[in-house]
């Protein structure tokens, strides 16, 4: 026994000792080959908007039909001005209110004058909501707009509609051309269900690899790579109808606590939450493109010195920086008004509402009780501590946003529109694209290619998610094909919390193999300890062993010694199928890891491996 473990005790030496050779190597050679690493793949950082801009590459592109919603539109201002001058102060103050309270609108409609609706929650019926949209909007005496958050593609939230990876997969492809698709596929399929605002995209730069509500929500932990990826989204998603949200201002990419759940707090220099957190909102501002910033439950100390507080109601961030500094003039909504992050700075519901709009808010989104959202604002008014001027210059803002997506002329939409846009067979086929483009080698310190010949004797385990987001799909997505291209597999589970007896098992099943292949679908860093504790056994062993994140690339940093780790973001279906065709040697992974990982060489491909040399 003791032989025995001196024989694995050498050979993870050996490998770890190669992997650091090898790894000094390419970041050498990344070096030498770009002035700066992240100048990797990158032609040019600021793209002007335009449609001419982005070329679709042979096989990547959708028809012009079925279509579902026109082009923004420049706002009819007459329209605006009469509607503004026939509003009451009730009427006003309705449209600056955002309630996800759809199955009550008539109420709400009747009582507070709501200017709009978010659907919320996944898993939302397509032909409910078409429904709905019809219902209220044909109820209100003034046209409706409807959100939904669709950073991940409409079927993050609506079943039977095109789900995206989260966007890091797009981070790791790199293609504007590719996000301006994902864009246009998204507002397609909304505008056939009648909504007109996406909550998308984020353009957090994720810089905190423990972050527990971002991760691959961002696309990158570079600032222009996220601005230039946000850019074709919008080009595509504004093609088709949708007033795209840039969110969480000014970042929530640097938080290790989720303002959901409490207040976090962002302790970086007003240099570096200006260069690297606010950048993406600048640079994009710029083109004049942006219709919606939304802010962020987070306390920022260099803006707001003393008492905690969030940026959604701060002065600081909202009017000096965001107005006047950056120039920007488009509507400001806040994030959920019924998140922790923000109760706990203002308790009052009718006191937060007033103190966002002073802030400089224009839309207060999901207030927990709308009467008191409607009744704070409206008291305040009376009272004189905010202006008639103040509301209307966010009316004006609304209503000009309203008038930009087809309102009043296009309210409500035929219900058998949606059949034949969701999920139709182009969407699908750019999923495919994506998860191509983007599926990504960090590490590859295997003795010979493909990773898995087809002829080994492999065992397959798949980690037990404890954390999901939007989604999480089947591990068979991957094990079926695995199981079809290499057929002396045995395929395992491994629950959350491991036990000795199953780790004790599971160790002895693997000496009986070939070679080690762990699937792992926890969106973000971090991984049940147990779990970690096995993989880390595993290495000890005297068999390769490869990890397959279908979640974050910072998984890596709790399973170092891994012989082999690729990421593909996000566990869709066809990502899981691309992850199968590169280990068995059908396809090369092409995608770059857009963020840093310590003990990975961000932003390089396998072929630097392959070229340096294992």
């Amino acid at each position: 026994m003791q032989s025995a473990n001196a024989a694995r005790g050498s050979a993870l030496f050996i490998k770890k000792a190669v992997f650091f050779i090898a790894f000094m190597l390419v970041s050498t050679a990344a070096f030498f080959c770009f002035s700066d690493p992240c100048d990797l793949g990158i032609e040019d950082v600021s793209i002007p908007i335009g449609k001419d801009v982005f070329q679709y590459p042979v096989g990547l592109h959708i028809s012009d039909s079925p279509t579902s919603g026109p082009p923004l539109r420049e706002p009819n201002m007459t329209w605006v001005e009469d509607t503004m001058s026939s509003m009451t102060l009730d009427e006003k103050i309705g449209q600056l209110i955002i309630s996800s309270q759809h199955s009550s609108g008539e109420s709400l409609i009747d009582n507070y004058k709501v200017g709009g609706f978010i659907f919320l929650g996944n898993g939302q019926n397509a032909g409910n909501i078409v429904n709905s949209v019809n219902r209220l909007q044909e109820y209100s005496p003034f046209p409706l707009w409807f959100a939904i958050d669709s950073e991940a593609g409409l079927g993050a939230r609506v079943a039977n509609a095109t789900i995206f990876p989260l966007i890091m997969a797009s981070g790791a492809a790199d293609d504007p051309a590719l996000t301006e698709l994902c864009g246009r596929i998204t507002a397609r399929e909304s505008r056939a269900l009648g909504i007109q605002i996406g909550f998308g995209p984020v353009v957090d730069v994720n810089t905190e690899p423990v972050n527990p509500i971002i991760s691959t929500r961002s696309y990158s932990d570079d600032p222009d790579r996220v601005a230039r990826l946000a850019e074709g989204y919008i080009a595509g998603a504004r093609a088709e109808g949708i007033l795209c949200t840039f969110k969480h201002y000014p970042g929530h990419g640097a938080t290790t606590g989720d303002s959901h759940s409490s207040l976090p707090t962002v302790n970086l220099t007003s240099e570096t939450l200006h260069s690297d957190h606010i950048k993406p909102y600048r640079d994009l501002a710029s083109t004049g493109n942006i219709d919606f910033v939304m802010s962020a439950h987070v306390w920022y100390p260099a803006f707001d010195p003393g008492t905690p507080w969030p940026a959604t109601l701060s002065t600081v961030c909202l009017k000096d920086i965001l107005r006047t500094d950056i120039g920007y003039n488009g509507v400001i909504i806040s994030d959920s008004y019924g998140m922790a992050g923000l109760a706990v700075a203002v308790p009052d519901e009718q006191e937060r509402a007033v103190v966002g709009l002073e802030a400089g808010l224009d839309i207060i989104l999901n207030p927990p009780n709308v009467g008191n959202a409607f009744n704070g604002i409206k008291n305040a008014v009376i009272s004189e501590r905010l202006t008639m001027d103040r509301i209307d210059e966010s009316v004006r803002r609304v209503l000009i946003a309203k008038s930009r997506v087809g309102l009043p002329e296009a309210t409500t939409v035929t219900a058998t529109l949606y059949p034949t846009v969701l999920q139709h067979p182009e969407h699908l086929q750019a999923v495919r694209d994506l998860s191509e483009k983007s599926f990504t080698c960090g590490k590859y310190m295997l003795a010979s290619s493909p990773a898995v010949p087809p002829s080994s004797h492999a065992l397959v385990l798949t980690l037990t998610a404890t954390k999901t987001i939007f989604y999480c799909f089947s591990a068979t997505y991957f094990t079926s094909p695995f199981v079809a291209a290499v057929p002396n597999t045995t395929v395992r589970s491994v629950s959350a919390s491991v036990s000795t007896t199953e780790r004790n098992q599971i160790l002895a099943q693997a000496e009986e193999h070939d070679i080690i292949v762990v699937a792992g679908y926890d969106w973000y860093k971090i991984m049940p300890q147990s779990q970690v504790d096995l993989i880390n056994d595993l290495c000890d062993l005297t068999k390769p062993v490869i990890y397959v994140s279908f979640g974050a690339p910072y998984h890596y940093l709790q399973i170092p010694d891994v012989d082999a780790f690729y990421c593909g973001y996000a566990s869709v279906p066809q990502m899981q199928d691309v992850a199968v065709e590169v280990l068995v040697g059908e396809r090369e992974p092409i995608g770059n890891l857009p963020v840093h990982v310590e003990g990975l060489p961000a932003f390089l491909s396998v072929k630097d491996w392959k070229r340096i040399g294992r």
